[in-house]
């Protein structure tokens, strides 16, 4: 009885441990990125108003050194929001009015990057090096490493790992009065920024707000029918009025009032086009059938066992299509003494057939919303972990097998075969064929298919450069080799 209790109290505090690292992106933190000049940047004075924040509402930090703040770290979004040069922007009303609308399961996060002054050549990917910069930007170009551009794609990059990005909000142009060529300019960021990111334009949206107008006594205010053209070039492109709102006398800058409508006003837009359904944790429906299994059979089955095929489609309006026979003989997914998982696959049309065999005899077996999932069979694990989650086009993704230690398979592109057999790590994502036969550590960690020999070319950005038993490539193409643990080191970004 109390080695029983060991286990389970062992199981639950790995599952834990993996559950809070390797987490998928929680699809109700919705993400925003932003960008833009000192507008975006914010220019109004902070207000007692201002410092309370529903903690709903966070920020990824783009910078370091502003509030004690790091890069790369996520906080409750109280400005500035850009950098340590910012003040009060539309980002702030705008992340507070859409946590004040949205179900409270639903939170927001915004990444901002913007520096006041700057032309849009600034956040031009194959461009920005040629910008020739004022002397008062430059140490606010420094803090995002030189590269504007390139520390939003790094940031959202690193958003995605926690939500999904929903849209993208802009606000720049004062520079660039009168430049009819304005909108070709933003299409071609925001199509890098799309491709970049993975993102489709159907789902994220651009915001773009107008200038201060001249009726307001604005001095670019000629710009903004500039700005209203954006949608003509960019059919998902939505363009937020600044009519009637105020500015603090430079002619430029709204005044603290007038950004929290402004951000408002971005808020009501974006509420337009982004769902607002839960995705929740999905309805259950468990069949418990008992097979009477003889004695003596070859299958680690005990005789008169219990099989557990727990089928639990979400129940949001990214609900995938489960209609039509789509998920076709999920069968014999086997709990003795653990846990056996085969959940919410998406587009799941005619794709998920023959999953079957998940097996995991005093151990857990974790198979979970992959996406065209063909053939995923005998996924066994006695009495350790298998955990095959979300991979996309998992096609004969066979005999994943550990007997007494651990295989993780998520998100790979047709894994075959990768076998894990006594008392060690199988952890292969992203990789195909990783055989660990033993008693230690495989890691196929960001490998990519194609590769023919560890020792060809540099580790890629994020890839494995080192630990333990490691026979690969110790050089980075990008970045540096950093030691993680004994066991790993990963080229990261310098």
């Amino acid at each position: 009885m109390r080695n029983n209790i060991a286990i389970l109290a062992f199981l639950a505090t790995a599952l834990s441990v993996v559950s809070q690292t390797y987490a998928a992106p929680d699809p109700n933190f919705h993400i925003y990125l932003a960008f833009g000049q000192s507008n975006m940047e914010g220019q109004g004075p902070i207000e007692g108003q201002d410092r309370n924040v529903d903690k709903r509402f966070q920020m990824l930090s783009t910078v370091s050194g502003c509030n004690g703040r790091q890069t790369g770290n996520w906080y409750d979004a109280t400005p500035p929001l850009a950098n340590c040069n910012g003040k009060l922007g539309p980002v702030d009303y705008f992340g507070r009015t859409m946590v004040k609308n949205l179900p409270e399961q639903i939170k927001v996060g915004v990444v901002v990057v913007a520096i006041a002054g700057c032309d849009i050549q600034l956040f031009e990917k194959d461009n920005y090096k040629n910008y020739r910069l004022e002397s008062y930007m430059q140490n606010t170009v420094n803090a995002y490493g030189g590269n504007p551009y390139g520390r939003l794609v790094e940031m959202g990059k690193k958003a995605q790992q926690a939500g999904v990005i929903k849209g993208i909000l802009l606000h720049q142009g004062e520079t660039n009065t009168g430049q009819q060529n304005w909108p070709s300019r933003v299409k071609g960021i925001y199509q890098n920024l799309l491709t970049d990111l993975g993102l489709n334009a159907q789902d994220v949206p651009l915001l773009a707000g107008e200038v201060v107008q001249s009726s307001q006594g604005g001095s670019c205010g000629s710009m903004n029918s500039i700005i209203q053209s954006l949608p003509q070039t960019i059919p998902t492109a939505h363009v937020i009025s600044s009519q009637g709102l105020g500015q603090q006398g430079d002619g430029l800058h709204f005044t603290s009032a007038a950004y929290r409508t402004f951000g408002e006003r971005y808020a009501q837009e974006m509420l337009k086009y982004v769902k607002t359904d839960v995705s929740s944790t999905p309805n259950t429906n468990t069949n418990t059938n008992t097979n009477n299994t003889p004695a003596g059979n070859t299958n680690n089955t005990p005789a008169g066992n219990t099989n557990t095929n727990t089928n639990t489609p979400p129940t949001t309006d990214n609900t995938p299509d489960n209609s039509n026979n789509n998920i076709n003989n999920n069968n014999n997914n086997n709990s003795n003494g653990g846990f056996g998982w085969n959940q919410w696959g998406n587009n799941n049309n005619n794709n998920n057939n023959n999953n079957n065999n998940n097996s995991n005899n005093g151990g857990f077996g974790w198979n979970q919303w992959g996406n065209n999932n063909n053939n995923n069979n005998n996924n066994n694990n006695n009495g350790g972990w298998n955990w095959n989650p979300w991979g996309n086009n998992n096609n004969n993704n066979n005999n994943n097998n550990n007997n007494g230690g651990w295989n993780w398979n998520p998100w790979g592109n047709n894994n075959n075969n990768n076998n894990n057999n006594g008392g060690g790590w199988n952890w292969n994502p992203w990789g195909n064929n990783n055989n660990n036969n033993g008693g230690g550590w495989n890691m196929g960690f960001f490998k990519r298919s194609t590769f023919e020999s560890d020792n060809t070319s540099c580790a890629s950005l994020w890839a494995q450069c080192g630990g333990k038993g490691f026979k690969g490539s110790t050089c980075c193409s990008e970045g540096k080799c950093v030691e993680v643990n004994d066991f790993f080191s990963q080229c990261q970004v310098n």
